[in-house]
């Protein structure tokens, strides 16, 4: 890729909110002058994520990663520095010149994998064209059509139809220079048992393009439409290859996104054409789990995206029992809101809109249920409601889900509810709750007060995260790049000294370095567009952190003197610590010539330090 120049890449930062840019991905949450959200990079229960908005840079003050809103898209996309940039440019559609997107050697992306997604991408425009353009696909066409699909639907999700014929394909994408081995590798085409024929697995059939969270066709799932159709399977998918891996794919998020960033709602059903007629009926926020059961994995994504998840699941028993699942994992995200659409049995969202409309469909989500509400029926079916005994275990069942409520008004409403059902005294269904749980009754103790300035003192500081040897050192090595990053002073400070100093961490000069250079680059104060355009974590970390924590206050010569000073300390006292552990060798040893050279080292070493401190 042609190079950005540090011009460009400043104006395209400065042309788009960080917060813009990372709420497409997680859900935040306005503190104070900024935002929090859980860390979209690792586990994170307990929000530990910050933008300084200010500033327009992250952190999270747990997993340590920091940077502006290239190093995000660069960690949330694994991109390379200048892909992220073009990523961003189009976020803030900042015009680039086509000389700057001309693709080089250079790519991060495996050889086979990018081809994986060349081939995808060329079959895809292949199938819709095949679909949308020919006589051929007018019978699919009139299919989707009667199922309630208009053009612009169509369109939207780039449906298309795989020739009766495998040839067709086979013989277009040979033409666009992909080699029989990269076909066949792509799961797209497998070769006949017995016979050099090769087959398109999706012949026949409608194709439904299997996008990734930011667009790109990762593989196929091809659906039988045509009355008298043999075949067993309704639905055929791609095989897994190395960019396609079913479990963890979720459908169509890459158009909700924007609708779940607004609404800060996720629709999640079970088919692909459920999706699409909520899509076409306005519910945007619609996504669905490819036929697989809803992971772990997927709740813990969505749930950084929205706080309400909503459950539309088929109106049978399979679907009850996919929604009882769904609610259970949800138990894990105690921040999230969960609740769930209860369809009569045998149908499914898209029979349901074509039957009562989107009117309809909205009630039902202003009426969904909760976790409670949903296993309060559907545990009925495994008890005799007509014993008494029965019954006394179904309340019990029901008084263990209750307690695991995080909202104390909620529980307690619920616990009326139950009580008025049953006829049953409140404060008796409270103890036995209580017991149930083996719990005891809360004292009323008052909790600590939460500073919001400031992270949980369960998350790792800048140092541990950093893994810092000498904190004072490191405090000194932070405010003198914070001088450099924002006071001409401090450069001209620089230039007096007989030579460059050495910074006591590595990071930290390995930091020193890459600003000294960015800054003879030409580019101007205040030095912040260096944060991200560093490939080292470590060192990005650490400027980021600089950015974060200094406040431009005002200058002095002396500060850097001071910091110069510690961090000179901070060599001694190294150094001291190594020569003792060198006189305790040589007396061990009974060296005494060697010993008596390291003590009169230690004392000048000690008279150094002291005119110092």
């Amino acid at each position: 890729m042609a190079y950005i120049p540090n011009e460009v890449i400043d104006a395209i930062r400065q042309s788009v909110k960080i917060e813009d840019v990372v709420s497409q991905y997680v859900q935040l949450t306005k503190r104070g002058p900024g935002y929090s959200a859980s860390c979209p990079f690792h586990e994170d229960n307990n929000p530990s994520f910050s933008i300084h908005t200010e500033k327009q840079i992250f952190k999270c003050f747990s997993c340590g990663r920091a940077g502006n809103v290239f190093g995000f898209i660069q960690e949330i996309e694994s991109l390379p520095f200048k892909q992220a940039v073009i990523k961003v440019a189009e976020f803030a559609d900042y015009p680039l010149d086509s000389s700057l997107l001309a693709e080089d050697d250079y790519s991060p992306i495996p050889h086979q994998d990018k081809q994986l997604y060349a081939i995808y991408e060329k079959a895809s425009q292949f199938y819709h064209y095949f679909l949308t353009a020919t006589e051929n696909g007018n019978q699919a066409y009139a299919y989707l059509s009667d199922r309630g699909l208009n053009k612009e639907t169509i369109n939207a999700f780039a449906l298309g139809l795989a020739p009766d014929n495998s040839e067709l394909l086979w013989t277009y994408l040979k033409d666009q220079s992909f080699t029989e081995e990269e076909l066949l590798t792509s799961g797209i085409f497998y070769q006949a048992e017995n016979s050099p024929a090769i087959i398109d697995r999706f012949r026949g059939r409608i194709i439904f393009p299997l996008r990734s969270n930011q667009g790109k066709v990762l593989a196929f799932s091809g659906r039988l439409y045509q009355a008298g159709d043999s075949r067993k399977s309704k639905y055929v998918n791609s095989p897994e290859t190395t960019i396609f891996h079913k479990s963890q794919l979720v459908y169509n998020l890459d158009l909700a996104r924007p609708a779940i960033r607004k609404l800060k709602q996720i629709i999640v059903c079970e088919g692909f054409m459920d999706v699409i007629a909520l899509y076409e009926a306005g519910f945007e926020q619609a996504v669905a789990t490819m036929g697989t059961s809803l992971t772990h994995d997927h709740l813990s994504y969505l749930t950084k995206l929205a706080n309400e998840i909503l459950f539309v699941f088929d109106g049978d028993e399979a679907g009850q029992k996919a929604t009882a699942k769904a609610f259970e994992l949800g138990k894990d995200f105690p921040k999230a809101q969960f609740k769930s659409i209860l369809l009569p049995r045998g149908m499914d969202p898209d029979e349901w809109l074509k039957a009562r409309g989107k009117e309809s469909f909205q009630t039902l989500l202003n009426q969904a249920q909760t976790s409670f509400n949903f296993f309060k029926n559907y545990h009925k079916q495994f008890f005799q409601m007509d014993d008494k005994a029965a019954v006394a275990e179904y309340i019990d069942r029901l008084l263990v889900d209750l307690n695991k409520i995080q909202s104390p008004v909620e529980k307690q409403l619920y616990l009326v509810e139950l009580a008025e059902e049953f006829q049953i005294a409140e404060s008796f269904l409270q103890e036995r709750m209580l017991r149930l749980s083996g719990g005891q009754r809360k004292t009323g103790k008052k909790q600590p007060a939460i500073n919001h300035h400031q992270p949980p003192p369960q998350l790792q500081s800048d140092q541990q995260a950093l893994k810092v040897d000498s904190f004072k050192a490191f405090q000194s090595e932070k405010l003198w790049l914070g001088f450099l990053m924002y006071y001409q002073e401090a450069w001209n400070y620089l230039e007096k000294l007989n030579e460059l100093p050495f910074l006591y961490h590595d990071f930290s000069q390995k930091a020193f370095l890459a600003l000294t250079d960015y800054y003879y680059q030409g580019n101007k104060l205040p030095l912040t567009g260096i944060v991200g355009n560093i490939e080292e974590v470590q060192v990005n970390s650490l400027l980021t952190n600089v950015m974060w924590d200094f406040e431009p206050i005002g200058y002095q010569d002396q500060a850097m003197t001071d910091c110069l000073n510690t961090i000179q300390i901070a060599f001694l006292e190294q150094e001291i610590e190594e020569l003792k552990t060198q006189f305790k060798q040589y007396h061990q040893q009974q060296e005494a010539n060697k010993a008596t050279e390291v003590i009169n080292r230690l004392m000048v070493l000690q008279r150094k330090l002291k005119t110092k401190e």
